[in-house]
């Protein structure tokens, strides 16, 4: 195999990995949010936003390489092609990638964010960490939990840009609890798919893909909140 090639197939497996589409996802909730909803009357604050997307991907990312090591039955029944895929990067770089995302974590929050901001963000990435390596994710309380880690940097957020964000924050809170318990259901249905019939199974699947249609959608609705 040429040279050129594995590294193409180890960056695919790489941000097959770290989940860019949730990534991707995040960033783009905050950036809406932080311009639009929890603006205020004042004028953007970037640095803090840049801060608060960094430090957001770069723990999703650890989490998802942690995560990657305890959920491979699982994976392998939703996603066998990309799972098998990327076992070797996994294998080889993952838990050094992932505690090299969470340094990088700590240093970007400390240089961009408030300290209290930055506590909290260190917070969250160590529910993330447990949340991987203590397996939390079974049952509803364990669906409930993914949901909520889910939703935390939008209140990290909001935090970060108080006091302007608050009234924008208020009006946002129906949207973002309908929004967590869309994200609940999907996880409780995921959790599913393994212990399910295969024709129900593949229902399952796709089901998913319409709740990631359905949330990535919602994203225009932040403005109009």
């Amino acid at each position: 195999m040429r040279r050129r090639t594995k590294i193409l197939l180890r960056l695919t497996a790489f941000l097959s990995l770290v989940r860019w589409t949730h990534i991707l996802f995040l960033a783009v909730a905050q950036g809406l949010a932080a311009t639009t909803l929890l603006r205020g009357e004042g004028p953007v604050a970037w640095c803090t936003l840049g801060g608060v997307v960094l430090t957001t991907a770069l723990i999703v990312a650890g989490g998802s390489l942690f995560n990657s090591f305890y959920d491979l039955e699982r994976d392998l029944i939703e996603r066998p092609w990309q799972t098998i895929l990327e076992r070797p990067v996994a294998r080889k770089y993952g838990m050094q990638l992932a505690f090299s995302f969470y340094g990088l974590a700590v240093l970007v929050s400390l240089a961009t964010l408030q300290l209290p901001i930055a506590l909290g963000f260190g917070f969250y990435a160590l529910l993330v960490f447990l949340y991987s390596h203590k397996r939390w994710g079974y049952g509803v309380g364990g669906s409930l939990i993914v949901s909520l880690l889910a939703f935390a940097p939008l209140l990290l957020l909001t935090a970060a840009l108080l006091p302007h964000s608050w009234p924008g924050f208020v009006r946002g809170l129906p949207l973002a609890l309908t929004l967590i318990a869309l994200e609940w259901r999907r996880q409780w249905e995921r959790r599913q798919i393994p212990h399910s019939a295969s024709e129900e199974r593949r229902l399952r699947v796709r089901n998913q893909w319409a709740y990631k249609v359905i949330l990535a959608l919602s994203l225009g609705l932040i403005p109009l909140a």
